[in-house]
């Protein structure tokens, strides 16, 4: 009976794990080196571009999805800015310093300096704009 019951509570707590898209796109008709750049970014991240199933289970210390807008040149300073939109599974405890991180990390890792950046949580696919 114990075992049974145990079961059961696993089972209960898969299906109810949260799950939140996984994916970028960018907006604004980026030019070809733009929309490269852009490409190689979600890659690293282990993202790929936004469609209706690119949803993704989330591990069990993330809490919320998140919505991140960026905006920037995406290393063309020829051209003008361009928006980009990130979905992501996330902490409710670290969103506040999740700009900060991106910035960051897009500097040191491609060069790229982020003129914009915003997270705000969702509920599931409230917030997916595809």
């Amino acid at each position: 009976m114990i075992r049974g019951l145990l079961v059961l509570l696993a089972l209960v707590s898969l299906s109810t794990a949260l799950q939140c898209y996984n994916c970028g796109q960018v907006h604004n008709k980026p030019t070809d080196l733009q929309l490269g750049t852009f490409n190689k970014v979600i890659e690293k991240l282990h993202m790929k571009k936004c469609h209706e199933d690119r949803v993704l289970e989330c591990k069990p210390h993330e809490d919320e999805c998140q919505k991140v807008t960026l905006e920037s040149t995406l290393g063309d300073r020829t051209a003008a800015p361009v928006s980009a939109t990130v979905y992501k599974c996330g902490q409710i405890a670290k969103r506040e310093k999740l700009c900060r991180t991106f910035k960051l990390s897009a500097h040191l890792m491609w060069h790229l300096k982020l003129e914009y950046c915003e997270v705000e949580a969702c509920q599931g696919d409230v917030c997916f704009e595809p």
